[in-house]
């Protein structure tokens, strides 16, 4: 049996529908290996050749209604936004979590849709993985990696308004602050910009980072400690010795016997550079006479009155000694100097 190469099969399959069209000619004529029926066609590609090529066990694929791929496999996070560009027109602006992606914030490849918008004057359904949107407040967009796709923000609360899990919408917004990528001021902005429709939850979730929780797990433990029956906390206070000299950025602070209570974060652990900063900052801390308490998220999730149990020791620990003179302002005092 005569094996071919990929390209000998092209010239082949060309020859038997009749037409002897380079496959070079095909090629430059795509985006990405994604090029429309209606094009092959204007090439003189046959149309059942076309058929025969996107057949389950064809060299080529249907990757959307009208639009094929020039191979025969699962199409990557950037080929499918490609994709929904093409098939939803010139106008299309990819938003939501692919938008994300294609900005650098956090990867497409585990969900099925591929958001676009598209302007309210147009008609394109949603099918397949293509899921699109009709609006009047089209966005500016930005060009990434050659395709239009909406500003951050857009990009950001059109992926929220379609999330139904609260824990996903919470860890999907703080990682974009997280990264300054965005405000929670910008981001509740855009939400009352925008249809109140799918807002409820993510709202939820903005009151509870403006109330200083940057991540699920520091929201879970603010939930937690109201509970213990200790004092109200101070959220990411900037903390200073008797000289005025920086130590830390406290995330959960009980100034009464100056206690820091910190919700470690796996994630960020993994930097080498990250993990010697921490422990750095809590040299200093404890060299200060600071009480530091540290739970992992894990700790909160799976334990949590362990979790109550340690703080209230380490409180009672803390009122029992002399409180160590320092002092602290909110980081919003831009007075403060953050060394390390």
């Amino acid at each position: 049996m005569r094996l071919f190469s990929c390209g000998q099969r092209i010239i082949r399959d060309m020859k038997r529908g009749g037409a002897k069209i380079d496959a070079k000619v095909i090629a430059a004529a795509s985006d990405r290996g994604l090029v429309r029926t209606a094009q092959l066609l204007e090439l003189g590609v046959a149309s059942k050749t076309i058929v025969r090529r996107t057949l389950p066990d064809g060299i080529w694929s249907r990757a959307l209604p009208g639009l094929v791929f020039l191979k025969n496999r699962s199409l990557t996070p950037l080929e499918r936004a490609t994709a929904v560009s093409i098939y939803c027109g010139r106008d299309a602006v990819i938003s939501g979590r692919a938008g994300l992606a294609l900005h650098g914030l956090g990867s497409a490849g585990s969900f099925e849709e591929t958001f676009a918008l598209i302007p309210e004057s147009q008609h394109r359904k949603s099918v397949g993985f293509a899921a699109v949107e009709r609006t009047w407040r089209m966005p500016t967009p930005e060009t990434k990696s050659g395709l239009r796709v909406a500003p951050v923000v857009r990009c950001l609360c059109d992926a929220v308004r379609r999330m139904r899990n609260t824990e996903q919408c919470m860890a999907l917004i703080a990682s974009v602050v997280q990264r300054g990528a965005a405000t929670v001021d910008a981001i509740m902005k855009e939400l009352d910009a925008g249809s109140t429709r799918g807002t409820a939850m993510p709202r939820r979730v903005l009151r509870e980072l403006a109330a200083g929780a940057h991540s699920v797990a520091e929201a879970r433990a603010q939930k937690l400690y109201r509970r213990s029956g200790l004092p109200a906390m101070q959220h990411n206070v900037a903390v200073y010795d008797a000289q005025g000299k920086f130590l830390l950025i406290a995330d959960n602070w009980l100034d009464d016997v100056a206690l820091d209570w910190e919700i470690d974060s796996l994630e960020y652990h993994l930097s080498p550079v990250a993990h010697r900063a921490t422990v750095e900052r809590r040299e200093r801390a404890q060299n200060a006479g600071l009480i530091v308490v540290t739970h992992l998220p894990s700790d909160i999730r799976e334990d949590p009155e362990r979790v109550l149990s340690d703080l209230r020791s380490r409180y009672e620990q803390a009122k029992a000694r002399e409180r160590p003179n320092v002092r602290v302002r909110p980081t919003t005092d831009q007075t403060y100097r953050r060394s390390g």
